[in-house]
């Protein structure tokens, strides 16, 4: 089994929540990268990462139509993609893009890094 950290890569325009999320995440021992607008993800995003979670409502698109195209590159097609919205709901996330997970706001931190765990377990069977 390999014992590298799981790479995560977090865009969440909101600075508080993508410091507490990386927080969090990197106490559950995964390597975080953080973006704050899909520009951002764009230009610096250098490598796939093993989860990408995306915040849905962001400065400069939404992470609805980030997941639709990351699902149809060959390189990050089978990642796993987690959406985050308070504004929006699952049957949105699931006829825009299938194969992503959605977690609404608020949400449980526990919650949250369960999703990530069952998410990249899922992942490696693709």
């Amino acid at each position: 089994m390999n014992n590298q950290k799981k790479e995560i890569y977090i865009l969440e325009d909101n600075q508080d929540l993508r410091e507490l999320y990386q927080y969090i995440l990197e106490a559950e021992d995964y390597n975080i990268t953080t973006f704050a607008s899909i520009t951002a993800f764009m230009e610096q995003s250098t490598h796939v990462p093993d989860l990408y979670l995306l915040d849905v409502m962001l400065p400069d698109g939404n992470g609805i139509d980030l997941c639709k195209e990351l699902k149809n590159k060959l390189s990050t097609a089978k990642v796993p993609v987690i959406l985050i919205s308070a504004h929006t709901q699952l049957h949105e996330v699931k006829a825009a893009c299938p194969t992503a997970d959605f977690i609404p706001k608020p949400f449980d931190i526990d919650f949250l890094i369960s999703r990530i765990s069952s998410n990249l377990k899922t992942g490696q069977l693709n």
